[in-house]
C-alpha cells in the first residue's frame, strides 16, 4: 500500500475481508476465528520454541498409525502425522469441521488389537485436523 493511498487503501482491504466473511459458512467462521487467534500470540524468542503456547496434557510424537475414520457424512481411511493418549493429527483427503464428531479405528503392529473410540474435530487447517479422543487411551503413548 502506498502512503497517500493508505487510508483509501485500508477501507478497501477491510470491504473486501467483510464481503469474503459474509459468505463463510459458521463452520468457516470458526475456523477463521481459530487460525486469526493464532495470530495473536507473541512470536517466540527462541527458533525451536512454538509460537503458540502448548495447551495439550499428552505428549504428542510423530508416529504412523493407519485409521478409520468415519462421520456423519463419511468414511474414510488415512495415516497419522502424530499421535498421544488424548488425540491425533490427520492430513484427511475429506473436508472436516471444526467441532466435528468422529469415530475411529486405530491400528498399529504395536497394538495388541484394534482400538476403536470416539473423537471431536478440534482444530483445521491446511496443515491438518486436529482430533481429540472422548476418553484418554493410555495405550496411544506406547505407539
Amino acid at each position: 500500500m502506498e502512503n497517500n493511498d493508505n487510508k483509501s487503501s485500508v477501507t478497501e482491504v477491510h470491504a473486501r475481508i467483510l464481503k469474503i466473511i459474509s459468505t463463510l459458512s459458521e463452520s468457516q467462521k470458526e475456523q477463521l476465528l481459530h487460525g486469526l487467534e493464532k495470530w495473536e500470540q507473541p512470536e517466540p524468542t527462541d527458533k525451536h520454541e512454538s509460537k503458540f503456547p502448548e495447551k495439550r496434557e499428552h505428549l504428542r510424537k510423530n508416529a504412523t498409525v493407519y485409521a478409520i475414520c468415519e462421520t456423519k457424512n463419511s468414511k474414510f481411511s488415512d495415516y497419522t502425522k502424530n499421535v498421544s493418549a488424548g488425540g491425533l493429527l490427520i492430513e484427511p483427503e475429506t473436508t472436516l469441521s471444526f467441532h466435528e464428531d468422529i469415530f475411529l479405528t486405530l491400528f498399529h503392529k504395536s497394538l495388541n488389537h484394534p482400538i476403536r473410540t470416539n473423537g471431536k474435530v478440534v482444530w483445521v487447517d491446511p496443515g491438518g485436523v486436529g482430533v481429540q479422543f472422548d476418553q484418554v487411551i493410555p495405550s496411544m503413548s506406547s505407539v
